[in-house]
């Protein structure tokens, strides 16, 4: 009976506390929502402003007991740079046997046709540039591929030839030995002469790749310098906004964070991610910090 009693009272208690939370939650969260829709609104256009308008899209939700999370898919600071990191390169196989008959040397235009039209717009001329450049670069390797190739197929009928007429000249006492040894003469000083041009196109293949590795590890600097440009605008954007405006985010507590989600500025698949203090941006809004000093004070990470 007591147990009942008891069981009773706890499940009275529950009730009670559960609605008062259900009482308080809708008016906390009503004026949190319509602040934080204006707060995304203001961001999106400081964003677009700031970035050249690299952000494509920015979402917001909100964490009870955490904060507010802001999820910004922001665009490659090349849009070749999309492009470009998910097409492989063209393959270089070992020296000096190389056979590029089979490279499709189109195969980055074949993944440039699922890019739409926004996305390479505004760098059009430089995604056709550096397209010229590794199509120019893999048709020079394949033209002295197909040379050594040639090349390699006559010194093999030449040796061949060779070896033919040792045998004869080893049992051929007639007179047209000496004919034999004047033809093998000959087909030494051939040889010899492929053989330099061999060497030769080798040594033209091996400074086509160094030039080709070259300017791929070149294409990667340009866009590593791009991606941290590209980051200190955003990471400057987001902290003066949340300066200027984060006053407007007054129902928000004081012990609850601002995050953002960047994705697009991590390495490889991963998002960045920036957590601001609300006690940090109202120090910000009071003109206690600057912009420059919210920046620092941010947890970031990637994930």
């Amino acid at each position: 009976m007591n147990k009942k009693l008891i069981s009773s009272a706890i499940m009275a208690i529950l009730g009670c506390l559960s609605a008062n939370v259900s009482a308080q939650a809708p008016a906390e969260l009503a004026s949190i929502q319509r602040e934080v829709a204006i707060m995304e609104n203001i961001l999106s256009s400081a964003l677009k402003q700031d970035t050249n308008k690299r952000i494509r899209a920015i979402q917001a939700n909100y964490f009870v007991k955490q904060g507010v999370v802001f999820e910004l898919d922001v665009r490659g600071s090349s849009r070749w740079q999309t492009i470009f990191s998910n097409a492989p390169n063209a393959p270089l196989p070992p020296l000096p046997e190389i056979d590029f008959a089979n490279m499709d040397i189109e195969i980055i235009s074949d993944q440039v046709e699922f890019i739409t039209e926004d996305v390479v717009e505004s760098s059009r001329e430089a995604y056709q540039q550096a397209m010229e450049l590794m199509r120019e670069g893999a048709e020079q390797v394949r033209e002295i591929a197909e040379q050594e190739r040639d090349v390699g197929r006559k010194l093999r009928d030449l040796e061949r030839e060779k070896r033919d007429l040792e045998f004869a000249s080893r049992h051929d006492n007639s007179a047209e030995e000496k004919q034999l040894e004047q033809r093998k003469k000959a087909l030494e000083k051939d040889i010899a002469k492929l053989e330099k041009q061999q060497t030769r196109l080798t040594k033209q293949q091996q400074q086509l790749r160094q030039n080709i590795n070259a300017k791929h590890a070149e294409r990667e600097q340009q866009q590593a310098a791009e991606q941290q440009q590209l980051l200190e605008q955003v990471s400057t954007s987001i902290s003066l906004t949340l300066c200027d405006y984060g006053s407007g985010l007054r129902s928000l507590p004081n012990d609850e964070h601002v995050s953002f989600v960047l994705k697009g500025l991590g390495d490889k698949n991963t998002s960045l991610i920036k957590v601001f203090n609300k006690s940090d941006i109202k120090k910000c809004v009071a003109g206690d910090i600057k912009a420059s000093e919210l920046t620092k004070k941010a947890i970031s990470y990637q994930f």
